[in-house]
């Protein structure tokens, strides 16, 4: 299954969303703790150079503020006189310590003069708390920053994808059969305008070579039917005269019936080679009346083949909706194409809603079973055409040809007709 291009392009810029904000926050978040730490390292700093200057002797002395609490402890006082946030604290210590809901920044260093220890604790709990509250900003910011990007990613990917959408539907509006209508180029972005530009150019070139195609197949057509007719108005002359005898009658005969044969194979080619009607003319053809003529045709012109034919139809024989031309000539191709490729019996199955031929012959080989089995395939094969011919006439008709088996013991070929498309004579 193939991937949407409108998709892969949200989700690529919904991800370049989420890397911005994403890196956004870790660059705040760092410059925020740094910015902190050097504040209040440096602010803690120059207090302790404040303080040092301040102690008188070598005897305990203590200092509090709002926000700062200090005590000197000379070398050799004993520690219980410390207030208990000093307590059992190496020396020296520095760190953040909670203290209940408080929280302070604890430095302890040694003094060199006088000898002793200078304890300090700032109190940075307001710090702390504005810290909370920047954090909180930030989960808003990225909650924010996340929905502007998904939005701005479904509006980005709309606005990309539409001029791909509008072109889609004006390809989708050419018809073939018809002139191609030609493709708008007014896109404001150059790169659609170019392709709009090219298509129209594939365009123009596919209505030249269309017209070209359809002057052949009217030439074909006069060419192809004007032999026919001389050789018919031909006949008719010999016919007229009289004056042949028994085996030249039956020759003519033979000739009469090719001559027939090809001009319903013309009229039938023609067909195919044209694009179908929906309002063409159908007519009801018997299917097994068809094959019984098709093999007592085939018996006549080849008698020594009339053993090998075996022809089973069902009771009451089908009745289809289809152009007889193009009938008469796919069952005359699939019956014809069986006998000339083997040599042993052929069996005709004829049932209600399927036709199946099956031979005594080698099998298909494998380049024709795979051209059976794609019906987009359109390349006219140079090793015969008679199922190729077969595969246009079932495509045309909306019938289905398949291969049930093919191998050394031979090949049966099925062909399944619409089941809306048949019933019985007796209806």
């Amino acid at each position: 299954m193939k991937a949407s291009l409108s998709r892969r392009l949200f989700r690529t810029i919904l991800v370049i969303g989420l890397i911005n904000v994403l890196v956004t926050l870790v660059a705040v978040d760092y410059v925020y703790e740094d910015v902190e730490d050097t504040i209040l390292l440096r602010e803690l700093a120059l207090e302790r150079d404040f303080l040092q200057a301040a102690i008188t002797g070598p005897q305990p002395q203590s200092w509090q503020t709002a926000v700062l609490t200090a005590t000197y402890l000379p070398a050799g006082a004993s520690p219980d006189a410390l207030p208990a946030l000093f307590l059992h604290r190496s020396v020296p210590f520095s760190a953040e310590v909670q203290v209940g809901e408080r929280t302070y920044l604890l430095s302890i260093e040694r003094t060199a003069t006088p000898p002793g220890v200078l304890y300090l604790a700032q109190d940075i709990t307001l710090m702390e708390s504005r810290e909370t509250v920047l954090q909180v900003g930030l989960a808003a910011f990225a909650i924010a920053a996340l929905a502007l990007a998904l939005l701005l990613a479904r509006l980005g990917t709309r606005r990309i994808v539409a001029p791909l959408q509008e072109l889609t539907r004006h390809i989708a509006r050419i018809r073939p059969g018809t002139p191609f209508a030609r493709l708008e180029t007014h896109y404001r972005e150059a790169e659609l305008a170019d392709i709009a530009d090219m298509l129209n150019r594939l365009l123009a070139e596919l209505d030249a070579y269309v017209q070209r195609e359809k002057s052949l197949v009217s030439l074909a057509s006069h060419e192809l039917r004007t032999p026919v007719a001389v050789i018919s108005g031909a006949l008719d002359v010999l016919e007229q005269r009289d004056s042949l005898g028994a085996a030249d009658r039956d020759t003519v005969a033979r000739i009469r019936r090719a001559a027939d044969e090809m001009r319903a194979d013309v009229e039938a080619l023609l067909k195919l080679a044209r694009r179908a009607d929906k309002d063409e003319q159908l007519e009801q053809v018997d299917l097994a009346a068809a094959l019984k003529g098709l093999v007592e045709q085939q018996n006549c012109g080849t008698p020594a083949q009339r053993s090998r034919v075996h022809l089973r139809t069902a009771q009451p024989g089908p009745v289809v909706a289809a152009d007889p031309a193009l009938v008469r000539m796919l069952l005359r191709n699939l019956l014809q194409n069986a006998l000339r490729h083997t040599r042993g019996a052929v069996r005709i199955d004829l049932g209600a809603h399927s036709l199946s031929i099956a031979d005594e012959g080698e099998g298909l080989p494998d380049r024709v079973r795979k051209r059976l089995a794609s019906p987009g395939d359109r390349h006219v094969p140079d090793d015969g055409l008679g199922l190729f011919i077969v595969r246009l006439i079932c495509e045309r008709l909306g019938w289905l040809l398949q291969i049930r088996r093919s191998d050394a013991g031979g090949t049966v070929l099925d062909l399944l007709f619409l089941p809306d498309a048949t019933r019985s004579i007796q209806e």
